[in-house]
């Protein structure tokens, strides 16, 4: 065992070294998005995937959160399920892109609306 052992480091010794190249970088390419249910799927004004509809009621931002503003929200986005989400409120991590997620502050005002 020892013998296969000496044989294997002499081996590496004689191994010839390999270097990293990195890749070239070329322009950026840009595809068309990609539609789901009528409504283009891609990265949104603030860089997220609009899979609940959320371009369509960014105006909500800034705006107290209600049970006729939620109701208003699914409606309008056209999303299955919306989740108002609470500081400090303790959220599952799955990804249900049917979700609207809809973010407030300590006085429920709304700050951020994401999918998921």
């Amino acid at each position: 065992m020892k013998q296969f052992a000496l044989m294997a480091v002499a081996m590496v010794g004689c191994a010839e070294p390999q270097t990293y190249t990195p890749p070239v970088a070329g322009p950026p390419v840009r595809t068309p998005p990609m539609i789901i249910g009528g409504r283009p799927v891609g990265p949104g004004p603030v860089g997220q995937i609009d899979s609940c509809g959320v371009g369509t009621i960014r105006d909500l931002v800034g705006k107290t959160v209600t049970q006729n503003m939620t109701d208003d929200a699914r409606k309008r986005s056209g999303t299955r399920t919306v989740r108002v989400i609470r500081p400090g409120t303790i959220v599952t991590m799955d990804f249900r892109q049917d979700r609207l997620n809809i973010d407030v502050d300590d006085k429920g005002i709304v700050t951020n609306l994401r999918c998921g």
